[in-house]
């Protein structure tokens, strides 16, 4: 029996076809198989790798811009301007430091604002100097905090709340009634398909 056992695992070894050795290179190249078909980063995946290296992906970027411009001339480039004389110089100077000393001086106290009611151009609205009053409400009326009885009515009368002992209610109205049952085969569960 062992015999017959033996013949039959070699014969479904030999029908497969493969060598231990191929199989082993296939179970080693699965996992780059699936690799390639994961979502993994850019330093992993084997495709983008392959691309850097063999420049196709060089070849799909755009080129710099002005590369199709020609190489600048550096005669078109314009003379140093001249400086201006010293005493501009020194009047702009000195003109930029009286404005900066004009802020080291504290506003006289009590000083009234005026207020900004004129417009500062034609066309453009006045500026407000406060916020706007508030809205004029009319009075609203005056609800008593107790409330009157209803009227009773006289001995002899019932009110038309009231029941009176012996009389029979009227009926309901149609649209007050229930809805009519569905008919018996909707009711009944549905029978099953053969």
């Amino acid at each position: 029996m062992t015999r017959e056992h033996d013949r039959f695992a070699q014969s479904a070894s030999q029908d497969r076809g493969l060598s231990p050795l191929v199989q082993a290179r296939l179970w080693l190249l699965l996992p780059l198989l699936t690799l390639t078909a994961c979502e993994v980063p850019g330093q992993l995946n084997p495709r983008l790798i392959g691309r850097d290296i063999s420049g196709a992906a060089n070849e799909a970027r755009l080129p710099p811009p002005g590369m199709d411009r020609p190489s600048p001339n550096l005669a078109s480039v314009p003379p140093i301007p001249q400086r201006p004389d010293p005493a501009a110089r020194l009047a702009l100077t000195q003109g930029l430091q009286a404005q900066r000393d004009l802020l080291n001086i504290p506003l006289p106290e009590g000083r009234p604002d005026a207020p900004l009611t004129e417009g500062q151009a034609d066309g453009r609205p006045s500026i407000p100097a406060g916020p706007p009053r508030p809205a004029v409400l009319a009075r609203a009326p005056v609800i008593p905090w107790t409330t009157q009885a209803p009227a009773q009515p006289a001995a002899g009368e019932p009110s038309p709340d009231q029941v009176i002992p012996g009389d029979v209610p009227p009926l309901p109205t149609p649209d007050l009634l229930a809805p009519a049952l569905p008919s018996p085969d909707l009711l009944a569960p549905a029978a099953p398909r053969l």
